[in-house]
């Protein structure tokens, strides 16, 4: 059996601008999810914001940069060079985190206990991911703890696999930078982000297994490790240019047709709160994730998955509805910026 490692980011092609969403108070979207009566619970049961979450590792990190003297009063000019940029996303963490515990926002979810969709938006670990070995989260150090940010519920659907890997934080203090850079060196790996040389997973498992799907072949049943690229559109493009290495390692991959076909439809629930003005721009990092997931295993999941009648990619997009819902409900309508965004 061939081992693999897979990095995920998504090829935009012309489709992709006539995807639009808009989720506001009272849209059937909340209305169907009953979100008024669901807010109402969060605020009669809070949870334990306590409980082991990524953020503990986040945590750890922290710890790891800010030793020997260093600490979040320590000016970074006076530092190395080599060692500024990881104390400087080290203090900035650190004091969002300390915000975090002062308001008692909910470590796993990321917002108010009040708005708190925990409940709603279990683990998935269940739910077998039988082509995936580990899905690396690749994140922007200002999306850590981000009401809005939707890779925090992939993070938390599948808390043995995801791991988050924030960049600018080197793999001397940061595991899960290690893990990811020693995947890429792997037989197999791929990066889902706008490229002219991106082709689908199908496409990439044809050429690697060297036979079409429904063979025998025991590649074919090979895992992959995963990367995602998750921040604003500005943020993902320079963690990409960084760390994905140009004209070599990992293979660029693209959501299918059939996937930009669920992304182009009027009721596409898959964006972000956060608006742009390119449309396709607001593609959220969860719903690029799991459409890439349903291309990885819808045609061969029910072999895979005898245990549990859950599809993953599926619960993933109810989840977003419900992060994006209460979110909305945290902050109030969603806006535009006036400035420009690239």
């Amino acid at each position: 059996m061939l081992t693999a490692s897979l990095s995920v980011g998504f090829s935009l092609r012309s489709s992709y601008p006539r995807v639009s969403m808009r989720i506001k108070s009272g849209s059937p979207v909340c209305d169907v999810l009953g979100f008024r009566r669901m807010n109402s619970a969060r605020e009669s049961s809070p949870r334990n914001s306590d409980a082991g979450t990524i953020l503990d590792d986040v945590e750890e990190t922290i710890s790891s940069v800010l030793s020997n003297g260093i600490d979040e009063n320590t000016n970074v000019l006076d530092l190395p060079a080599s060692d500024r940029e990881a104390v400087g996303v080290a203090i900035v963490l650190k004091r969002r985190l300390d915000a975090m515990k002062r308001s008692g926002d909910c470590r796993r979810c990321w917002l108010q206990q009040k708005h708190c969709v925990c409940d709603e938006c279990p683990s998935l670990e269940a739910a077998a991911l039988p082509k995936v070995n580990r899905l690396f989260l690749l994140t922007h150090h200002k999306e850590i703890g981000l009401v809005v940010d939707t890779a925090k519920l992939i993070l938390s659907s599948f808390p043995s696999k995801a791991r988050l890997v924030v960049g600018g934080i080197g793999r001397e203090y940061q595991h899960s930078m290690g893990e990811m850079l020693d995947a890429f060196e792997g037989d197999r790996a791929l990066v889902l982000f706008p490229s002219d040389s991106a082709v689908t997973f199908r496409e990439i498992e044809r050429h690697f297994d060297g036979s079409v799907k429904g063979d025998t072949d025991d590649s074919n049943d090979a895992s992959w490790d995963v990367v995602v690229v998750d921040g604003t559109w500005q943020q993902a493009r320079k963690l990409y240019n960084r760390y994905i290495p140009e004209g070599g390692g990992p293979q660029r991959v693209e959501l299918s047709e059939e996937a930009v076909r669920i992304l182009g439809a009027e009721d596409a629930s898959g964006h972000q709160l956060r608006r742009h003005p390119v449309k396709w721009r607001e593609v959220s990092t969860l719903e690029a994730t799991r459409l890439l997931l349903r291309d990885m295993m819808n045609d061969s999941y029910s072999s895979f998955s005898r245990a549990s009648s859950i599809k993953p990619w599926e619960e993933l997009a109810k989840y977003q509805s419900i992060g994006d819902a209460a979110a909305q409900e945290q902050l109030g309508p969603p806006r535009i910026s006036d400035k420009k965004q690239n």
